[in-house]
């Protein structure tokens, strides 16, 4: 049965054994995955995967129940299953389908659905893979190893259907290439770097050469690390890594966190929370985007949405669930949100998701953003799991460059950078306009005035 037809036969089991509301939403996806590695076919995978999941509410209560088997019979299933789950499972007045007037269909979203995916060859995709790779070991002889050079690409249709009436369905395509090389220096040791690309569109992803070449380029950069004195600096974190604090600030926003107390944002609507130069934006509607959407995960109208706006932070992040449930215990954090931010598997309820999440474009090229640095951290990259978006305490490892006159100096690695999200979000004093939407959640450059390194 296509996906179409299938959530109408799950809802319509769902109504038939006992639930006065439902929803059923379905996903189908195939995919193809190669890799080369020093220039050979090293693997290549094909998938394919359908299937449905229901919602059935039945007197204040939910069951959830979900099916691969897209015969009629399975569909009957999962929806008689999904309502009988509801009639024993515990009372729950935030549960239900989200309110009429959030309905809606983005359509169509531009660039979502690349029309050449069909006729797409896979080898094509391996020739780019290779070209990659041979293109990052050209770039210079210390480039001795790789752990491969990937492309992927895959095609997904999803389909909702809700008994209230709404029927929603759309395709969205991805292609992504990604390089890691190696680079040995003294000891024998070696310094690994990745670099990657990925778009809805084949035509939307860089060149794969130049692909390969970024990767070389970071990894030679990482060679003749050095620890730093333990200090107190202004700390520079690139796209990639500021992208990351993007994250922090969005998890903290999310109607989950905050019914759970579990945000260091939680009582700050519409309060100056971070620099004036800050606006983070979570947008679904963007044309040709990796995150964009037709409807979100429960058939609500995707709609832009500032999460900080000059500093200021604006809206928190709700499904429909997260949004009655804060209404009813917390009125004030509620107050205007919205829903339009559930993300959806088959196999479980909507959970509090992003879209495409970016910090908006300052104005300094980012040699500026470095230039007005004396001494300092460049942080291309972080690791572990030292944040804490119910505190705001931030403490991670982080690898990168020593600033030094305005200029990066020599890789640094073996350091921790500490301070906590609430200051660094204030102490933000510049903003780069290198903001490149290279994927889900971006960043331009951003300065921090002040951070703790620790190093030697």
């Amino acid at each position: 049965m296509d996906l179409r037809g299938a959530v109408k036969e799950a809802l319509g089991a769902a109504l038939g054994g006992g639930a006065g509301a439902a929803d059923a939403f379905a996903v189908e996806r195939l995919g193809t995955r190669t890799t080369v590695r020093k220039g050979a076919l090293e693997t290549a995978h094909e998938s394919a995967t359908r299937g449905v999941g229901v919602r059935a509410f039945r007197d204040g209560r939910m069951g959830m129940a979900c099916t691969t088997d897209l015969t009629e019979e399975g569909l009957r299933g999962a929806g008689a299953r999904a309502a009988d789950i509801a009639r024993m499972a515990g009372e729950d007045t935030a549960a239900g389908l989200p309110a009429a007037e959030h309905r809606g269909v983005l359509a169509p979203p531009e660039g979502l659905d690349d029309p050449g995916f069909d006729s797409f060859d896979p080898a094509a995709g391996v020739e780019m893979a290779r070209a990659s790779e041979a293109a990052a070991f050209s770039l210079d002889a210390r480039i001795t190893n790789s752990q491969g050079a990937t492309f992927h690409s895959s095609r997904s249709l999803v389909a909702l259907a809700s008994s209230d009436g709404f029927e929603g369905s759309f395709r969205r395509t991805r292609f992504g290439l990604s390089v890691v090389v190696a680079a040995a220096e003294g000891g024998g040791v070696n310094q690994r770097a990745h670099w990657w690309t990925a778009s809805p569109r084949l035509g939307g992803l860089d060149d794969p050469e130049e692909v390969g070449r970024e990767a070389a380029r970071r990894c030679l950069r990482r060679l003749g690390w050095r620890k730093i004195p333990t200090c107190r600096v202004p700390v520079v974190f690139a796209p990639e890594a500021a992208a990351e604090l993007a994250a922090h600030v969005a998890d903290a926003c999310k109607g989950s966190a905050l019914f759970r107390g579990a945000s260091f944002l939680a009582d700050s609507l519409g309060k100056e929370v971070a620099s004036p130069l800050l606006t983070l934006v979570d947008d679904p509607t963007l044309p040709g985007r990796l995150g964009t959407v037709a409807f979100d995960g429960e058939g609500v109208l995707p709609r832009r949405k500032a999460i900080l706006e000059g500093g200021v932070l604006r809206s928190f992040l709700f499904d429909s669930y997260s949004l009655r449930r804060l209404a009813a215990e917390a009125p004030g954090r509620a107050a205007g949100g919205a829903p339009g931010n559930a993300g959806r598997g088959i196999s479980g309820s909507t959970i509090v998701g992003t879209s495409n999440l970016f910090f908006e474009a300052g104005s300094l090229d980012p040699g500026e953003v470095i230039g007005g640095v004396r001494e300092g951290l460049y942080v291309d990259g972080s690791m572990g799991h030292g944040v804490n978006v119910t505190t705001g305490d931030y403490s991670v490892g982080a690898t990168g460059c020593r600033i030094r006159d305005g200029r990066l100096d020599h890789a640094v690695q073996e350091v921790t950078i500490a301070g906590d999200l609430r200051s660094m979000l204030r102490d933000v004093d510049a903003v780069g306009n290198d903001l490149v939407l290279r994927d889900e959640v971006s960043a331009p450059t951003i300065r921090v005035s002040r951070m703790t390194v620790s190093g030697r």
